[in-house]
């Protein structure tokens, strides 16, 4: 598999082990290092990890090559030489870049089949975007960094909202926490309230954040700083003067809807509003020392409606260009560059006559427009002709087509919630002011949400669009490079074959169960009695010879899915000529990818089994058997192809 620009593949099956001595690794990566060393030694293994500087191996390059070696950013290159690894490269972040692609060029068995790989990137920008953890996720926290840096990430974007302790107005937490208890009495609360019950638009509520409550400004340091020691750099997101709930629920004086509530919008003609942000602003970057935060204001809709606004007799344009410079100059005096979700600098309107982003936008009742009529939220694309040109744009309306690109080509941009997967000639489409993409989890950051947001395989593939690898949009390509992330995630995490021992019983099994992909995010849980409704299928029974049984859970979605999804590889349901310019269709069934990391789907004659390793309970047993218990009064069948234990 090509799978950088420039790599010489040969079978050297040298072995990584526990015995290779990883000394000269940056202490940060040896325990991701150690996850991949198998435990079983062989006549070939790897003597060493050796880390050199890139000037040693420049003339073997341009011989390779054939081109003169011009300096990279993060450039590295992984070498075999005398049973030893060599990575070379100029500093720390291409050491830690070229770390990770060794161990993700390990195969099953952790052997290492190349003379040397060559790799920089293309994409200086290569980020998520999560919420702030709980006090009880702080280790999830910790370990999704981990695979950031896996996956060659160098930036994380943390809502901040209510979730940090404010020193200088606690009443913000406080009012955050009875908010969020309130938003979370049950899965779909908050979906219901924002969507459905008011006559205005209102999204979204993001009550997950901070697992409900909030952090010490000490624990958020040591969050940040755990991320920047792996090379990852931390943005502060601060959802202002829209989505900014946090702010209200003890300042309703400032709503712009006075009615609301639960006001989602600060009145943007109140000096008030902005000495309540800026106290904020300013703890932000005490404790951040941020280069960059984003200010969000993405999906302004309760904008320009209130009397002390509308008395102003501005365009609702300039009051949205008024307030984002307001922020932005508060920022640039203290050094910081100022960053918002950009879909109201964009006027977007579709061949269905629907509006988004910036354009005119028509409310109607539960988003649907053959609902009942509400209102009308006026044009704010107009004010990016009059902001300042260093503001840097989240362009996650990227998915509407390549059209609307231009009319940002005066701004530094980064695509937001960025899946790769939708896209069509990424690099024409960041010509010279698109630096990369951040795909986002709108919900906990825990294994279980970053799994069914399909956050981890969104990661896994964006990675091999941001580096100068040969990657294209063929169906063949697109094909190579998804079966990679499926073996790669699943290494990630249950290790190697040589290492499994008896931890894992090996399950090939599928169902004619089925539901609609849905994102777990703005209050719908992965947890509770809906939940189950829909996901649970029923458990494995373990019987251990001496006559003890434990049993496990089954749920869709999680370890399993539908045997009759659209295989990947090829357009689902429309041809890419039917998607906008710059865009295609989905090459691959969303309940695939949101199973990737803890399955592999396997297609055997037209039917697709799911490989799941279930955890052994009691590994120092003897298994008598192993059974599916199907769940009582189930309309649905399971099958069970294959069990190793």
């Amino acid at each position: 598999m090509n799978f950088y620009k420039f790599g010489e593949e040969k079978i050297t099956n040298l072995k990584f082990t526990v015995a290779t001595d990883i000394s000269a690794a940056p202490q940060v990566t040896k325990p991701l290092l150690s996850r991949y060393a198998s435990i079983k030694e062989s006549n070939n293994d790897i003597k060493a990890i050796l880390i050199k500087p890139m000037a040693e191996v420049v003339t073997f390059l341009e011989s390779k090559t054939g081109e003169k070696y011009e300096k990279h950013d993060e450039a590295f290159v992984i070498k075999a030489e005398d049973n030893n690894v060599v990575v070379y490269a100029d500093d720390d972040s291409g050491v830690r870049c070229g770390l990770m692609t060794f161990l993700r060029m390990l195969d099953r068995k952790s052997c290492f089949n190349y003379t040397y790989i060559y790799d920089y990137p293309f994409s200086s920008f290569r980020g998520v975007k999560i919420f702030m953890p709980g006090k009880d996720e702080i280790q999830d926290y910790k370990d999704f960094i981990d695979m950031m840096m896996f996956y060659r990430s160098n930036t994380v974007m943390i809502e901040v909202g209510g979730a940090m302790e404010y020193k200088r107005h606690p009443e913000i937490n406080e009012g955050w926490e009875e908010f969020a208890a309130f938003m979370s009495e049950y899965s779909g609360k908050a979906r219901k309230l924002q969507d459905e019950t008011f006559p205005w638009r209102k999204n979204s509520v993001h009550a997950e954040n901070g697992g409900g409550s909030y952090l010490s400004q000490e624990t958020v340091k040591e969050l940040i700083k755990y991320a920047n020691d792996r090379g990852i750099e931390v943005i502060p997101e601060v959802p202002s003067s829209s989505h900014c709930d946090y702010l209200l629920t003890r300042h309703p004086e400032l709503a712009e809807r006075q009615e609301d509530p639960y006001p989602d919008a600060f009145c943007i003609s109140n000096p008030a509003s902005y000495e309540l942000l800026f106290d904020v602003l300013d703890e932000i970057v005490e404790v951040f020392n941020p280069k960059v935060i984003n200010v969000g204001h993405d999906e302004f809709y309760s904008i320009n409606v209130c009397d002390r606004c509308r008395k102003r007799l501005m365009d609702t344009y300039q009051l949205y260009a008024e307030d984002v410079t307001k922020i932005h100059d508060y920022l640039a005096s203290k050094g910081v560059k100022t960053m918002i979700w950009c879909d109201k600098l964009l006027n977007v309107l579709t061949e269905n006559g629907s509006n988004f982003g910036g354009a005119i936008n028509y409310v109607y009742m539960n988003w649907d427009r053959n609902g009942k009529f509400l209102g009308v939220v006026l044009p704010t694309w107009p004010a990016r002709e009059i902001l300042p040109r260093d503001l840097i744009c989240m362009n996650w309306y990227w998915c509407f087509g390549e059209q609307y690109d231009e009319d940002l080509r005066e701004f530094p941009v980064v695509f937001g919630n960025f899946e790769g997967t939708g896209v069509k000639g990424f690099r024409k489409r960041c010509g010279n002011n698109t630096t990369g993409g951040m795909c986002s989890n709108w919900s906990a950051t825990t294994p279980k949400y970053l799994q069914r947001n399909m956050v981890y395989f969104t990661m896994a593939f964006n990675d091999n669009m941001y580096w100068n690898t040969e990657y294209d949009d063929s169906d063949v390509h697109f094909t190579k490079v998804t079966d990679k992330i499926f073996e790669e995630l699943f290494t990630y995490k249950y290790g190697p074959n040589d290492n499994f021992g008896n931890k894992y019983i090996d399950i090939l099994h599928t169902t004619d169960r089925s539901e609609w992909y849905r994102l777990y995010a703005d209050g719908v849980f992965v947890w509770g009695e809906e939940y189950d409704k829909e996901h649970y299928l029923g458990d494995y029974v373990i019987k251990y010879t001496d006559g003890t049984t434990q049993s496990s859970r089954v749920y869709l979605g999680e370890c399993v899915n539908a045997h009759n999804l659209n295989w990947y590889g090829k357009l689902q349901d429309k041809q890419a000529t039917d998607t906008a310019p710059g865009t295609m269709k989905s090459r691959i069934d969303n309940r695939l990818s949101e199973v990737a990391y803890s399955t592999i789907p396997v297609n055997l004659d037209g039917k697709i089994y799911y490989r799941y390793l279930l955890e052994n309970p009691c590994p120092d047993k003897k298994i008598e058997s192993v059974e599916f218990k199907l769940l009582e009064g189930a309309n649905w069948t399971f099958e069970v192809k294959e069990i190793k234990f």
